[in-house]
């Protein structure tokens, strides 16, 4: 059972991942692609390894829609296919070096 900020929480990522869902790219689907990937590999990995594993121009698109990367970690761990092991610090600028998390597969 979840509580109302978590049900807050999923239901927004939900909606962004449903609001960037749409006929004319594929940019959550190469997002996708490579988040399995890097899970697959069996190595700690971070959102910046996720960035690094996608063509430029979805890249440039996840500038733009910066809560699907999030939502797709998230639905993820909610279904136990990663973990959380720990933080490292981010090399985007535009992070300000908050400390990003790192994830690993569980599989």
């Amino acid at each position: 059972m979840t509580t109302a900020g978590e049900q807050l929480r999923l239901d927004g990522q939900d909606a962004a991942l449903a609001a960037a869902t749409v006929g004319h790219h594929n940019h959550p689907n190469r997002i996708e692609t490579a988040l399995n990937t890097l899970i697959e590999s069996g190595r700690e990995f971070s959102a910046d390894h996720i960035r690094d594993l996608v063509p430029p121009d979805t890249r440039d698109w996840m500038t733009h829609h910066y809560n699907v990367l999030p939502a797709l970690i998230g639905h993820h761990a909610r279904r136990g296919h990663i973990q959380h092991v720990g933080w490292c610090s981010p090399t985007r600028r535009t992070r300000h070096n908050n400390p990003n998390r790192t994830w690993k597969g569980t599989a």
